[in-house]
């Protein structure tokens, strides 16, 4: 399996090329958030490691860059990429093929620690999620590793953020009923208001959650915590609609289910990533369906199609 994915079009990066340096197989992270897109962790850990072979992912990188069209290289997908204790090495390589900025998606659990703060500082781009400013709403929302704590995490926010000299935006995942009450608002705020950063992403569930019972807010509710938490404050919108390039190989199902593996996906999002005429999505997902590998979940009164498990 690839651990290269897309172009995938994003609600906040344009068209990123995402690294997987965490396999579908592992889903491997130190939370095991309620509205997580790929499903619950399987294996909760706060431990560096390689659960992807640091060779096979040079190589691929080799493989795959330069590459024309994309906006960013995203280190992110199917679980807590600074869990992968060569991510340094791997940003490198990265800049050594090509001139397109790196991207990288935590949840910032581990920035208290000195060798993810070094890691994390060679990219261009750095958005850490901080959805919690308690342990009980922390422990509810995120089900973090049973040593992970939440003042060291805030803590190591803050300190990265007076070093880091490139693009850092926090994101704050919002669900219905759980962190959205107006204290734990204004305690997340406080904490926002200590970190040196560009922006703060507002967002809520929009593709199917592990747990149903995780809602998302209205866009009327993200607008008035926007302008609560003041102007670096915006609420994450739609994906890009223009059209990628002509991405599909030879495997055309091999990559419409990788891409289904790391996150759920609507055939427009099929459409715009890989290229695909949408009859030709639709044909692809109607068989992978019958092969019971991926099914279909209405949310929020859209269609999206998930890995079944």
């Amino acid at each position: 399996m690839s651990v290269i994915f897309g172009p995938a079009p994003s609600r906040r990066l344009g068209y990123s090329l995402g690294i997987d340096v965490i396999s579908p197989e592992l889903k491997m992270c130190s939370l095991d958030c309620v509205y997580c897109q790929v499903g619950h962790t399987k294996t909760k850990t706060i431990e560096r490691g390689e659960p992807v072979p640091t060779a096979l992912i040079l190589k691929e990188i080799d493989q795959a860059l330069p590459k024309a069209g994309i906006h960013y290289v995203t280190f992110s997908g199917s679980g807590e990429p600074t869990l992968h204790k060569n991510l340094g090495k791997l940003i490198d390589r990265v800049h050594e093929r090509c001139k397109t900025p790196v991207a990288v998606i935590t949840n910032g659990t581990l920035l208290d620690r000195a060798d993810v703060q070094r890691d994390l500082l060679k990219a261009e781009l750095v958005v850490p999620s901080l959805d919690a400013a308690t342990p009980e709403v922390f422990a509810r929302l995120n089900r973090p590793h049973p040593s992970l704590r939440l003042d060291r995490m805030i803590k190591g926010l803050i300190q990265f953020s007076q070093q880091y000299h490139g693009q850092l935006w926090v994101e704050v995942m919002l669900v219905k009923g759980v962190n959205d009450g107006i204290d734990e608002l204004r305690k997340i705020k406080a904490v926002l208001d200590q970190v040196n950063l560009q922006k703060i992403h507002l967002n809520t569930v929009i593709r199917p959650p592990t747990e149903d019972w995780a809602q998302p807010l209205s866009p009327a509710e993200l607008d008035r915590i926007a302008a609560m938490f003041g102007p670096r404050a915006q609420t994450v919108g739609l994906p890009p609609k223009q059209h990628a390039e002509q991405l599909g190989g030879e495997n055309l199902d091999a990559e419409v289910f990788e891409l289904i593996q790391r996150r759920s996906v609507t055939l427009a999002d099929l459409v715009d990533s890989l290229g695909l005429h949408r009859d030709v999505a639709q044909d692809i997902v109607d068989r992978l369906i019958a092969e019971k590998r991926i099914k279909k979940v209405v949310f929020g009164g859209v269609s999206y199609y998930r890995e079944f498990y």
